[in-house]
């Protein structure tokens, strides 16, 4: 009779705080997936079963924190594969803690010192501005001529910093004006009086980035009530669903966004209906991404046979390409860009917010 055993899976994530609708996604992804599997019996790898238990770790956004729980996986919890950080700054951090210990990790985080050349270990889990916003900003082009210039709100932090230094390279080469760019704290509720400044310039664009979903709702709304008549567009994490409850329905309508998934398909809605077994609702997007994710590393570590070499994992990971998701195909790519095949590449859609609720307005493969 085949021994059942323990496989530890690892989230190190934004759980909690501004950010935390990304890091839940991690979370909840690995969590969904770990309780189909545990519900068939257990995942088999050659002559043992193993009940996967989830350990998760609350970095709050913070690289400090993250270097902690990291720490405490690897170290104490002798887990070899985990899921983030979110953050840029927190995954910089950590990064060289999962090269030095050969652990696999599932990772966010949108800056592009996240992958390069001598990355082993770290697979981003999910497309960045890098692959989108180019081609996001190209449809917004060509769908809105008559807007023409754009004021930036980003973050003041590595995911901040390096969110407008691409936006503003995509939006130039379309041919807009930027006319302000905005670094503002995560913790910020009051923004007229960086709003009133912006304003002055009358931006037919303020583009909200990597703004989290609570805070870009909160703009939104403040800006609105300063008599911001233009165009809001977020190319950055997605979460429609806080942005209305911050902004109010009306005042969130006609916001463009980039979106993650078509939420309004069948297998998007049996994705939330499992969320919210296992955390509270609603279910950003990024799950779509991180669940797929979550389903590949463990197939990849049944058909490695082993739960201790992960090279022989990580060998088997980047076979499974491409890899059957939930709205498409996914594949590993970005050799070209980042000097590895450790980003994954999907499709991601164009979203406007009509009656409080996303649409699709695009595909971009």
């Amino acid at each position: 009779m085949a021994q059942t055993e323990v496989l530890k899976i690892g989230v190190v994530s934004a759980l909690t705080g501004p950010g935390s609708e990304w890091g839940l996604a991690q979370d909840g992804a690995i969590k969904i997936a770990a309780r189909e599997v545990n519900a068939k019996g257990g995942l088999k790898v050659g002559d043992k079963t193993y009940r996967i238990e989830v350990i998760s770790y609350d970095d709050q956004y913070k690289a400090a924190m993250a270097v902690s729980g990291a720490t405490r996986l690897i170290e104490q919890d002798k887990v070899k594969f985990i899921f983030g950080p979110m953050g840029s700054a927190a995954l910089l951090a950590v990064k060289p803690l999962y090269e030095k210990n050969k652990t696999i990790a599932v990772i966010g985080a949108y800056t592009e010192k996240a992958l390069d050349k001598d990355t082993k270990y770290s697979y981003r889990g999910f497309p960045t501005q890098t692959e989108f916003a180019g081609p996001i900003v190209k449809w917004l082009r060509s769908h809105y001529p008559n807007l023409k210039t754009v004021a930036e709100f980003e973050p003041n932090d590595e995911t901040g910093w390096a969110s407008q230094r691409l936006l503003k390279g995509d939006y130039q080469a379309a041919g807009f004006e930027i006319v302000s760019s905005e670094l503002v704290e995560r913790n910020v509720k009051d923004f007229q009086p960086v709003l009133t400044r912006v304003l002055a310039l009358k931006p037919d664009i303020i583009e909200l980035g990597t703004t989290p979903p609570g805070t870009s709702g909160l703009i939104v709304r403040q800006a609105r009530e300063m008599g911001f008549k233009g165009q809001f567009v977020k190319l950055g994490g997605p979460g429609v669903p806080q942005i209305v409850a911050a902004a109010g329905k009306d005042f969130a309508a006609g916001l463009i966004s980039y979106a993650a998934a078509d939420t309004t398909t069948k297998a998007y809605k049996e994705l939330e209906a499992k969320y919210a077994e296992v955390l509270k609702p609603p279910m950003n997007e990024f799950t779509v991404y991180f669940y797929d994710m979550a389903r590949m590393l463990l197939e990849a570590i049944q058909r490695a046979g082993t739960v201790d070499d992960t090279d022989k994992v990580r060998a088997e990971f980047e076979k499974l390409s491409p890899y059957s998701g939930i709205q498409g195909q996914v594949r590993w790519g970005g050799m070209d860009h980042y000097g590895s095949n450790h980003q994954i590449i999907t499709p991601v859609f164009v979203g406007i917010v009509k009656n409080g609720e996303q649409t699709i307005a695009g595909q971009i493969e």
